[in-house]
């Protein structure tokens, strides 16, 4: 065993412009690290941008690219959270998430880096092993990966998260997050589909019975199981005395608030955060539909947007979603990472509200602005 001392701590957040990668940034910026890059295909805002952090920009499919970031950052441990949002192409989610990911593993361990890279946590999701089933309670070791996922953005993530497990030994070691539906200020797809839905008057109607019990988490307590299980990760004198088996290295971690909510009582939350009074989220008062009947909506809908190219938000997809069963156990969290939900749901939807009526609201519509003039 060496008796040199251990090397510095380098951190590089790819995807750390993004929603949950912005979280690890902070968090690693607010406990002291001195040493943090961020990797992602564009620099955030001047106003987002973190003192003492650098910004690197890039393509995540380019080695060239990750291998002299990696370099000149230094960086030994790797957290990687890009990934595209919900409702873009299958072309985009193999590339970025599969391609990828796999670009970044071979980066990482890039001969004219001499296996400076020690530690690498992914982000996946709960999603992977979801099928339209309903999850009560279930743990990671009862719930199988399917040979095709739900659909292409979550079977991709399931790829990515295998390729991650494999790759872990032989000097680095690695561990996988699978973070359940997340809130928390800067969420750029919950907060406008459900902000939208208020000022729609669409609140008012509910699909299902709503007796599904579904987990939602706080991206800033997401933030922290990364950092928790990077910090649990063996250290490069551990690695080089190849101590196995390992608590954390070549594991998989379900992250939740642990508090799972009726799924329409979780929406009504938020409603209420973003100024909804309680008479008008009287769930005595809302219209509701039927699951099945729902699912038959959903199908016309579809099919109607197909042939007009129009767009819908009831899809298939939705409804189901919305009234499945979908809570974990986090106990293996709990106790390889000493992982504690710190921020509660409710505080969550609060901080969440407070930013899309300052900052949110009016940074969608420019977003949304830009994409008409690009068409």
């Amino acid at each position: 065993m060496s008796d040199e001392p251990a090397p510095e701590i380098r951190y590089l957040v790819l995807g750390g412009a993004g929603f949950l990668g912005s979280y690890i940034v902070q968090a690693l910026i607010s406990r002291g690290d001195t040493h943090v890059a961020v990797f992602d295909l564009r620099e955030p805002a001047q106003e987002d941008k973190i003192e003492r952090v650098s910004y690197y920009t890039g393509d995540i499919c380019n080695l060239d690219r990750l291998v002299d970031v990696l370099k000149e950052t230094g960086a030994n441990v790797v957290f990687h959270a890009v990934s595209p949002i919900h409702g873009l192409s299958d072309s985009i989610y193999q590339r970025v998430n599969v391609d990828g990911t796999k670009t970044l593993l071979e980066a990482c361990r890039h001969p004219s880096l001499s296996g400076n890279v020690f530690k690498f946590v992914y982000t996946s999701s709960t999603g992977v092993t979801w099928r339209a089933q309903d999850i009560v309670g279930a743990t990671e070791e009862q719930l199988p990966i399917p040979e095709n996922g739900y659909d292409m953005y979550h079977h991709t993530k399931a790829v990515a998260e295998k390729m991650v497990l494999e790759a872990d030994g032989d000097g680095m070691r690695t561990v996988v997050i699978r973070p359940g539906g997340m809130i928390g200020p800067r969420d750029p797809q919950l907060l406008h589909r459900l902000a939208a839905a208020l000022a729609e008057k669409k609140h008012k109607v509910q699909i299902g019975n709503n007796t599904n019990l579904v987990d939602w988490v706080y991206a800033g307590n997401v933030a922290d199981a990364h950092l928790a299980a990077a910090d649990r990760l063996p250290s490069r004198k551990d690695l080089d005395a190849n101590t196995t088996p390992h608590p954390v290295a070549g594991q998989v971690f379900i992250i939740t608030n642990g508090t799972p909510m009726l799924q329409w009582d979780f929406s009504r939350l938020v409603w209420r955060a973003l100024g909804a009074s309680p008479a008008d989220l009287d769930p005595k008062k809302a219209t509701k539909i039927p699951r099945w009947l729902a699912l038959f909506m959903a199908t016309i809908a579809e099919s109607w947007c197909k042939l007009n190219g129009g767009h819908t938000e009831l899809t298939k997809f939705n409804v189901i979603y919305s009234t499945t069963t979908q809570w974990y156990n986090i106990d293996k969290a709990r106790h390889a990472l000493g992982y504690q939900p710190r921020v509660s749901l409710e505080e969550a939807a609060a901080m969440s509200a407070k930013w899309w009526k300052e900052r949110g609201e009016k940074e969608h519509k420019a977003r949304q602005a830009s994409r008409r003039k690009l068409l």
